[in-house]
């Protein structure tokens, strides 16, 4: 997908939310949270209201579907603050199950925590 949004989308940088950052081997889940300094980190890309952009990653993320794992996904429109300081409005994918039985990462960044 990574591929997919650099041809499809303008990078704008990273950027990140409060919330909380959960492993689930093949991927991340994140949910909100309304400690400030509890942060997930992602990337930031803009296209045009007239792409097909957001609903292709409406499928990709299975929004509205309950997963094997159990795991099913919101879109929602989130102020997210880019590193350079920026903020924006953004479409943010959250999790809105159960995050009980799932591995924190503390720092919020997934390919920092799948690099260590």
């Amino acid at each position: 997908m990574g591929k997919f949004l650099e041809e499809e989308a303008d990078y704008l940088g990273t950027g990140h939310i409060p919330g909380l950052l959960f492993d689930l081997g093949p991927y991340p889940v994140a949910v909100t949270s309304a400690k400030q300094d509890q942060q997930v980190f992602g990337d930031v890309y803009a296209f045009t209201e007239n792409s097909d952009l957001l609903s292709i990653l409406d499928d990709y993320e299975g929004l509205g579907e309950v997963l094997e794992t159990g795991v099913t996904f919101e879109r929602k429109l989130m102020l997210v603050n880019l590193v350079n300081g920026h903020p924006l409005k953004a479409w943010v994918y959250l999790h809105t199950g159960y995050i009980d039985h799932m591995i924190p990462i503390s720092s919020g960044d997934y390919l920092a925590h799948k690099k260590s």
